[in-house]
């Protein structure tokens, strides 16, 4: 007989809620961590902000750490989250209003073509 098709047995490493909160936390991590990696080294000068090979050598030791020690609530798993909290909060707004892409979507302000209105 077939086993019982379960949420466990289907999605094996989400099988209780702190696995789930270890692939979030991760997904938190990796996401900071690509974002830094794929940024332009002189937007992090324009926007005053850490270095970008700092940025990166921290989010990756973190990602990192997570993987090959397994937990979030450790202490490394903590301070990582911190730190891609920290990335995510503070520089990446400041490093998208320095590369001229603000709230705006990164368009900037569209210019209306054809006749001005009245």
């Amino acid at each position: 007989m077939l086993p019982l098709a379960t949420f466990p047995t289907l999605f094996p490493g989400f099988g209780n809620p702190f696995d789930v909160i270890w692939w979030v936390v991760f997904g938190l991590k990796l996401v900071a961590l690509l974002d830094a990696a794929f940024r332009p080294r002189q937007v992090f000068v324009a926007a005053d902000k850490l270095t970008k090979p700092g940025w990166v050598l921290i989010l990756a030791t973190f990602c990192l750490t997570q993987i090959f020690q397994g937990g979030w609530l450790s202490f490394f798993g903590l301070i990582g989250i911190v730190a891609a909290g920290v990335y995510l909060v503070d520089a990446r707004p400041a490093l998208r209003a320095a590369s001229g892409r603000g709230r705006g979507g990164g368009w900037g302000i569209r210019r209306r073509r054809g006749p001005r209105p009245l």
